[in-house]
């Protein structure tokens, strides 16, 4: 009897000590979700992107971590809060000074939209021509000249810059057969970006932009940086992140409080660089004009903030993405970088970026897998879909006119998650997540004989629908 109790007593003990660990470890799990959910409020820049180099005495930002010991590594902790400071810290990294030029300009490759690296000179000057100012529906996007030092209308250029390490694998794959890598993706850390640029004459006050020598149609000019794409491939990601910067003030907003059933004309009390203060601006404003292109801007603005869609009276539209999350998370690291950030980068705000949830897909294979069975239909941001962050994403010196997506609806105010466009509208796995990439595609035009024009044609084929249905 004593024995038995002697027993009993100790399964009741073992018990108890097995309920109390297992109790605490979930309370240990509760209280880590709980910090994950309060750091995701609180999406603040930390002071360590902003340490001074003692030597040079100039902001010198780390590269963010992206291999599988990153943030990334995990897709079930891995926040939308991560993705936001991946991009800021990866604009800051590239806009490093080295020896008076961003680290994106020394060290990165300016290529032109077949991969092939344009003319290297001992400068590292930005070269620029006459074929590098049209965007992918065909436009050309002009600067308002009431803006300007010489009341001069402007066009805005666009310049492309890889990494080795995606140059290197882009110049890989693109002569094989596509057979052989259906389930291949660039490796982590692969890199390019785009670049918006107008002549510094189009800015009366040029003070908080970044100006740079460039050679523009043979021609040596000194131009003023506006918009930046920065894309990039993070474990679990092969996707990419796609996140956009632009200049503070190129652009008045729609003003979605207002609007209840029908637009809301758009105005601005000042001249900025794409909207001039006597005009209004209507749905029309942001109509694809490629085959009749204006002599000045087309007085365009900005439709959804961040590329967090709204609708009337200013609430979030449903999608795939919290969109009350996703805003306020940028809106508080961009306050949050402003307050630290003390250079011409202070005058630059993120945009917002847009990305995949492949939680529940192994990397890279099922990933890939993934990513090809969505194929065209990558962009879908219905509520249940996969696409996360800003799913309206666009960059108001590159998307100008395809803000509101492929099929765009008769009003503004109308627009709808079957009406939208972002990234994936237009980069989207075609049997492959190389595909995603348009230079890789270039390169694979190159292979086949083609020029650098009949690649940009093709391009602008694949947006003639969107074209026409904006007339």
């Amino acid at each position: 009897m004593k024995l038995f109790k002697l027993i009993l007593c100790l399964t009741l003990s073992i018990t108890f000590i097995i309920a109390c660990k297992k109790k605490k470890e979930e309370k240990t799990k509760t209280e880590s979700y709980s910090n994950k959910v309060s750091s995701n409020s609180l999406c603040t820049a930390p002071s360590s992107w902003f340490n001074i180099d003692s030597l040079t005495g100039k902001r010198k930002t780390k590269a963010p971590k992206e291999d599988k010991s990153s943030v990334f590594g995990n897709n079930i902790t891995v926040s939308n809060c991560d993705f936001h400071q991946w991009s800021w810290q990866k604009f800051l990294w590239l806009t490093n000074d080295i020896a008076g030029k961003p680290l994106f300009m020394r060290k990165l490759i300016q290529v032109d939209n077949q991969n092939v690296p344009v003319a290297v000179n001992e400068n590292q000057k930005i070269i620029l021509s006459s074929k590098d100012n049209i965007q992918a529906t065909g436009d050309v996007l002009r600067s308002n000249k009431a803006f300007s030092k010489d009341n001069t209308s402007y066009d805005v250029y666009y310049s492309i810059h890889v990494n080795d390490t995606l140059h290197k694998n882009i110049e890989k794959y693109a002569s094989m057969d596509k057979s052989s890598y259906i389930d291949t993706s660039f490796p982590v850390g692969s890199l390019e970006l785009k670049v918006a640029w107008v002549d510094a004459k189009a800015i009366k006050d040029t003070s908080s932009y970044f100006l740079t020598d460039a050679v523009v149609n043979g021609n040596n000019t000194q131009i003023a940086l506006l918009g930046m794409h920065v894309v990039g491939i993070v474990y679990n990601h092969p996707e990419f992140i796609w996140a956009t910067f632009e200049h503070d003030d190129l652009i008045p907003y729609y003003d979605w409080k207002t609007t209840t059933t029908s637009d809301i004309p758009v105005t601005s009390k000042t001249n900025k660089l794409f909207f001039n203060k006597n005009a209004t601006g209507t749905i029309d404003n942001l109509a694809s004009h490629y085959k009749t292109p204006s002599k000045d801007s087309a007085n365009v603005f900005a439709v959804n903030k961040y590329g967090v869609p709204r609708q009337a009276q200013n609430t979030f539209l449903e999608t795939s993405q919290d969109g009350a999350e996703n805003y306020n998370n940028i809106d508080v690291i961009n306050k949050s970088v402003k307050s630290k950030l003390k250079d011409i980068w202070n005058n630059y705000f993120y945009n917002g970026s847009i990305w995949i949830d492949t939680e529940g897909y192994s990397y890279p294979t099922e990933q890939a897998t993934l990513l090809n069975s969505l194929g065209g239909n990558l962009s879908n941001s219905a509520p249940g879909k996969l696409t996360r962050g800003s799913v309206a994403a666009y960059n108001i010196t590159m998307e100008t006119f395809e803000q509101l997506g492929f099929n765009p609806p008769p009003s503004i105010h109308q627009q709808s998650v079957s009406t939208m466009g972002n990234c994936f509208s237009c980069h989207n796995s075609d049997n492959s997540p190389l595909t995603i990439s348009h230079v890789f595609n270039g390169a694979v035009s190159r292979e086949s004989g083609q020029s650098k024009q009949e690649t940009k044609q093709k391009h602008l084929n694949e947006v003639l629908e969107f074209v026409k249905n904006m007339k």
